[in-house]
């Protein structure tokens, strides 16, 4: 190991605050990546032939007690990185300084290997975006602030108590949300090599499961967001009402179904306003981890206004916390296969 990456490390833990307890365990990290940009549409082929780039430093704490381990059924990390990643097309695309917070589960765990799941978002500043007169190719960003979704599996070994090595899959989204146009998004997965420094070692405790329930559960939600309108000179609300169930199968594992309503007022329909209602059965996966409910749905379009957009399908990609036992409080993409259209707050009640 080089010194320059010893110097990181020890710049990196002298600048965050922290303490560690007894029952916590906390790491410091250091990951270098390399990938590549998913073109979603034909436009942005010529500017999509570039291998991203980038540096992510982070702080994990876990903590062993039952309470913490009852919110996902699982030993988990929570944590704050921050990154930089450089699109290899300085005069178009530039590159991302985002700061972001993740949630990681352990999957699995023998001897000296450790399966993790990582997800996490934060907020990007963007070095180019696009403009109408001096970068009218990139139409991936339109403003110098966005937000940052990500998904990163990983597998760790030991080599010693105190340090790890570890190999992730990063997908990576950047966009503004929705908030101005054009919002194409940027999808880059990334190969990551890194280490860990573990500051203690705590040894886990045998905390018992829960008994999985493979009752129906019963769901309802409300969501906001707000978007530009091209008829009107402020921001539009859209508003979705949705209702569904969903059945344990394992034990983070649910499948269920559902039936959104939105109306999006940021649309001037021609119709009037009755047309701007749109129903959308949808299917749905859930990865369940105690309070925490990640779901994916696939929803279908059984009416929109006319010109409202040309596709069929839309995903929902939900992450939502329990704050009580029935309230839920969150988060959700909605995106039209690769390309994003708005990022919503979302509140849910379990039945």
């Amino acid at each position: 190991m080089g010194k320059p990456t010893i110097n990181f490390l020890r710049i990196w833990i002298f600048l965050i605050p922290f303490q560690v307890f007894s029952q916590n365990i906390g790491r410091v990290g250091l990951e270098g990546s390399r990938g590549f940009v998913i073109a979603h549409s034909s436009d942005l082929i010529p500017v999509s032939q570039t291998n991203p780039y980038g540096l992510k430093g982070s702080y994990q704490v876990l903590k062993t007690d039952q309470k913490n381990w009852e919110a996902c059924n699982c030993f988990h990390y929570l944590g704050i990185g921050f990154s930089y990643h450089n699109f290899d097309s300085p005069d178009i695309l530039g590159a991302a300084f985002s700061l972001s917070g993740s949630f990681e589960p352990i999957l699995w765990r023998h001897k000296k290997w450790v399966l993790g799941l990582e997800s996490g978002m934060g907020v990007s500043y963007l070095t180019r975006f696009y403009d109408s007169e001096t970068n009218p190719s990139n139409t991936f960003f339109s403003a110098p602030i966005s937000f940052l979704m990500f998904v990163a599996p990983h597998l760790e070994y030991s080599l010693t108590p105190e340090w790890t090595l570890q190999l992730a899959l990063n997908y990576n989204h950047i966009s503004n949300g929705g908030q101005k146009k054009p919002n194409k998004g940027m999808n880059y997965p990334m190969l990551g090599f890194g280490i860990y420094h573990y500051l203690n070692s705590v040894e886990l405790p045998n905390h018992s499961k829960k008994p999985l329930e493979r009752e129906l559960v019963f769901f309802g939600e409300i969501s906001y967001t707000n978007k530009n309108s091209e008829w009107a000179e402020k921001r539009k609300p859209s508003l979705a009402l949705t209702g569904g169930a969903f059945k344990s199968i394992t034990g983070i594992n649910a499948l269920g179904l559902g039936l959104e309503l939105n109306r999006d007022f940021s649309f001037d329909g021609e119709d009037g306003v009755s047309n701007d209602l749109m129903p959308a059965p949808f299917i749905s996966h859930h990865f369940l981890f105690g309070r925490v409910d990640f779901s994916q749905r696939m929803s279908l379009y059984a009416h929109k206004p006319n010109g409202y957009n040309d596709y069929l399908f839309y995903q929902r990609y939900i992450l939502q916390y329990q704050v009580w036992e029935n309230l839920g409080l969150g988060i959700g993409l909605k995106a039209h296969g690769h390309v994003a259209e708005n990022i919503e707050f979302r509140l849910g009640w379990k039945f």
